[in-house]
């Protein structure tokens, strides 16, 4: 029994009210960070390299974005049929004559610093500032950049941020000219786990009649769609139509049944696609290295990584109390709790959750550490459905013997039926 640090003569009573067992929930993803340049945007309301929120339900700010390719992004994620906040840096503008220098100044722009926080570092912020984080990072056409032949420098630093979030998925434009093109900006990514590469662009219709913009903010709210749907991150979003895409810049060959057909070529090298005029094509991202390749599925990595993310903060309440039996059991029966549901709600095939004597020795123990694992398995998405034909010649026989008995159940005299 604890006492009081004074003298007192009756009855105190010490009110703890906090829950015992943590209760852990997977935090919603479906905010979508942006970083791209504005020219004509208000540099009050969007100072250069500062992380500022908007919604799509917000018309007068948005507005205030003015015309461009952030505006277009926007309204490209509205047309999905859904309300989303939106994560925006704006990066800096190039003025450069040359076409290539200034979007390769672009890109740079948007790849920032990671000490001083510009670019896509800035979305680092977005917890201390707006108390969310983004479940993916886009910026609409500029992931095709190769300079002097190297990796695009704004995917590689978005991954980077993406990796601290834990939970976040980067979603980029892979170059347009072909599909082998589109290819060596994927093979760049192959060694990635959180990258989806988009080919090509589409069609979309913005108000002013068709024209041909960057497919990733589509994607990326295709993504914010299905788990608003779902009320969680773990369905896949693809065999479903992009809403507001009119169809792709290209037409991608797709026949059922044909494995050399493009978009599957597309989607085994790390590529989402679309295919019948709007419907997303694409389980995999551009995890093709051997590697990490038994990753590669957009659906188990983020539904592992949105477990791994939903156990850290709940769990928190548990630091600083006493490390004794009683702790560790909350523990286990708060994780049990979280992945019991999991496994209900189709998230997971099966669960354990071990406690391991020599992962915690006496030494570990003492300095207040303690390692728990948890084991399990996600439940993957159906991908490859192989139906096989062959003849059934012994059908021929159960024929015979139908044939034989209907005609003895006619009863006729003069029909008769041998073997």
């Amino acid at each position: 029994m604890m006492t009081g640090t004074t003298n007192f003569t009756g009855v105190r009573v010490f009110s703890d009210l906090r829950k015992t067992i943590a209760r852990i929930d997977t935090r919603d993803s479906t905010v979508i960070a942006m970083c791209v340049p504005a020219s004509a945007a208000d540099a009050a309301v969007f100072p250069l390299d500062t992380l500022t929120k908007i919604s799509t339900e917000d018309p007068d700010l948005l507005t205030k974005l003015g015309a461009g390719l952030a505006f277009d992004a926007v309204s490209q994620i509205a047309s999905e049929g859904i309300s989303a906040d939106i994560l925006f840096v704006r990066t800096p503008h190039s003025a450069d004559a040359d076409p290539v220098a200034k979007k390769a100044a672009e890109v740079t722009g948007i790849a920032g610093n990671a000490v001083t926080k510009t670019g896509v570092y800035a979305l680092l912020d977005a917890k201390s500032k707006f108390g969310v984080e983004p479940g993916c990072i886009i910026f609409p056409g500029y992931g095709d950049v190769r300079t002097g032949g190297n990796a695009n420098a704004a995917v590689a630093a978005a991954r980077v941020v993406a990796d601290r979030f834990i939970d976040c998925l980067v979603i980029y434009d892979t170059a347009l000219s072909s599909k082998e093109a589109a290819r060596t900006c994927a093979l760049d990514q192959a060694t990635a786990l959180n990258v989806v590469a988009c080919y090509p662009a589409v069609a979309v219709d913005l108000g002013a009649g068709p024209v041909v913009r960057p497919m990733s903010p589509n994607v990326a709210a295709a993504m914010v769609r299905r788990d608003k749907e779902a009320g969680n991150p773990f369905k896949a979003f693809w065999n479903r139509p992009l809403k507001g895409v009119l169809g792709p810049s290209v037409p991608i060959g797709y026949a059922d049944g044909d494995a050399s057909s493009e978009a599957n070529w597309l989607n085994q090298n790390g590529i989402l696609t679309i295919i019948e005029g709007n419907l997303i094509w694409g389980p995999f991202t551009t995890a093709t290295d051997p590697t990490v390749a038994s990753w590669r599925s957009i659906k188990r990595i983020r539904t592992r990584r949105a477990i791994e993310k939903a156990m850290l903060r709940p769990l928190r309440q548990y630091a600083s109390e006493d490390l004794t039996p009683h702790t560790v059991s909350l523990i286990y029966r708060a994780g049990d709790q979280y992945l019991s549901d999991l496994v209900t709600l189709g998230a997971l095939i099966d669960y354990e959750l071990l406690w391991s004597k020599s992962m915690n020795p006496a030494s570990l123990l003492e300095a207040g550490a303690m390692r728990v694992k948890t084991r399990f398995a996600e439940t993957p998405d159906l991908v490859d459905l192989q139906i096989y034909s062959e003849p059934q010649p012994e059908a021929f026989d159960v024929l015979a013997s139908a044939i034989a008995s209907s005609l003895t159940q006619l009863g006729l005299k003069n029909v008769r039926v041998t073997a």
